[in-house]
């Protein structure tokens, strides 16, 4: 079984195989609005956002975790990023774990934290660190310990 994630400019929406979305009082654009809109983020800013996740996030993870919690499938572009982050040279259907999915984030932190985002391979692109950020929150408090990217 599997679950989907949609990130769209609005909301950030759970689709459970077989059962009702669940939907994040949360979207991509706020967590850019509350801080990372500038790249590289601040490490106030990457905490921020982590806060405001978890917020989001909490409420529903009893719900999220009702369910089978085999893979997390995300086709959303902002993720595109990741593989070459990782150093994957598939670009196709591509199934990470949550320690890949750790790592990527580590780099995030890295940059943050005042490392140039050149020497990590982290691609400018907020929107990236925002969508990164959702599902690195979303795999390690729901359970989840696999990613598959579309």
């Amino acid at each position: 079984m599997h679950t989907c994630l949609h990130m769209d400019q609005s909301h950030i929406s759970l689709q459970p195989a077989e059962a009702e979305a669940i939907v994040l009082p949360l979207s991509l654009d706020g967590l850019l609005e509350a801080g990372l809109q500038n790249f590289p983020p601040s490490e106030l800013a990457l905490e921020r956002a982590i806060a405001l996740t978890e917020d989001a996030l909490m409420p529903q993870v009893a719900a999220l975790r009702s369910y089978p919690l085999e893979v997390l499938i995300a086709a959303d572009e902002a993720l595109a990023a990741l593989p070459s982050l990782l150093g994957c040279t598939d670009t196709g259907s591509l199934q990470l774990g949550i320690d890949d999915v750790e790592r990527g984030f580590n780099q995030v932190a890295q940059v943050a934290a005042g490392m140039p985002a050149h020497a990590v391979g982290l691609p400018a692109q907020p929107r990236f660190v925002a969508a990164l950020l959702v599902v690195r929150e979303l795999m390690h408090h729901v359970g989840w310990k696999q990613l598959q990217l579309r």
